[in-house]
This record gives structure tokens, C-alpha cells and sequence, in this order.
């Protein structure tokens, strides 16, 4: 994904999937190409995974909104009026989803939406810290909201909430 001053891009590698006519992607037949990206995007509400998604963006912005090749699907969204004055607005002001998180909280996040299953002492080796500094940001993590336990401790995983 890439911003331009007046566009958001999306780029898609691979171009429709398999078995896939044009007509069924303007549609919103939901066919996701990477079901672990597509279960992430799910777990922090990013998607709904219920094909309404390029049915949308065609009626707001029209077929022109996608490029579609054999190698790629590329998507550009000009930001409306409203998005780009408050973007000139809101130049050097971080109101990104990691407000209020520290630096390691905010790798803990990363590292668990790749994989929930990550134990502390995994996340204490790949974060660089202690086993108690890991246990401290995730006992922050779930008091502010962030991540939540599904299981036991024993055989659960962790789900990041937002």
C-alpha cells in the first residue's frame, strides 16, 4: 500500500485468482489469496470477508478505480476534499493506530498478528528483552484493550483486538 498527496494505492501481486473471471471480481466474489493475511485483517477489523468491499469502491470511484493484469490487481482511491484538509491539518501528527503504546508493546503487536501462538519467552528473544519485560507489555496490552487470550494458558494463543 502506498500514499500519494490526492491517492491511496493498493497493490495486489498475482492478479486474479485462479479460476477467477473479471466479472466475478467486480461482483465481490470473495476469493482471498492469502487466507492468513485475510484472518489477520479479520482479527483487528480491518475486513469482514463478505465480498463488499470492490462492489463499493465501483459504485463510489467506478471500474477505473482497478488495474488488473496478470501479475497484479492495483486499486487507486483519490482521497476525497474532507480527507485531504485534514491531512494537511494533521502533518507531523502521529494519530496512527499506536497511540499510547511504547516501542515494545508496539513489536509485540507485530510480531503476534504474524502469529498468535508466540510464547513469552519466543517474543522475549525475537523483542531483545526479558521474559518479565514481555509479560509487563502484554499484562498493557490487555488493559488497554489491545490483546485478548483465547484459550488457556497452557494452549492458547493471543488475538490482537485493534
Amino acid at each position: 500500500m502506498s500514499f500519494f498527496s490526492d491517492r491511496m494505492e493498493i497493490l495486489s501481486y498475482g492478479g486474479l485468482p485462479n479460476g477467477m473471471a473479471m466479472e466475478d471480481f467486480y461482483e465481490g466474489i470473495s476469493h482471498p489469496r492469502n487466507s492468513t493475511l485475510m484472518r489477520v485483517f479479520l482479527n483487528i477489523g480491518l475486513t469482514e470477508h463478505t465480498g463488499h468491499g470492490v462492489p463499493t469502491i465501483i459504485r463510489k470511484y467506478g471500474k477505473g478505480a482497478f488495474e488488473i493484469s496478470d501479475n497484479y490487481i492495483k486499486c487507486k482511491i483519490p482521497f476525497d476534499e474532507k480527507v485531504l484538509e485534514l491531512s494537511n491539518k494533521n502533518v507531523g501528527i502521529n494519530v496512527g493506530i499506536n497511540v499510547g503504546l511504547n516501542k515494545t508493546e508496539k513489536t509485540i503487536l507485530g510480531l503476534l498478528l504474524v502469529n498468535p501462538d508466540e510464547t513469552a519467552d519466543d517474543l522475549s528473544v525475537k523483542v531483545g528483552v526479558t521474559k518479565r519485560t514481555i509479560e509487563r507489555s502484554l499484562a498493557s496490552l490487555r488493559e488497554k484493550g489491545r490483546i485478548e487470550r483465547i484459550g488457556s494458558k497452557k494452549s492458547g494463543s493471543r488475538v490482537v483486538i485493534k
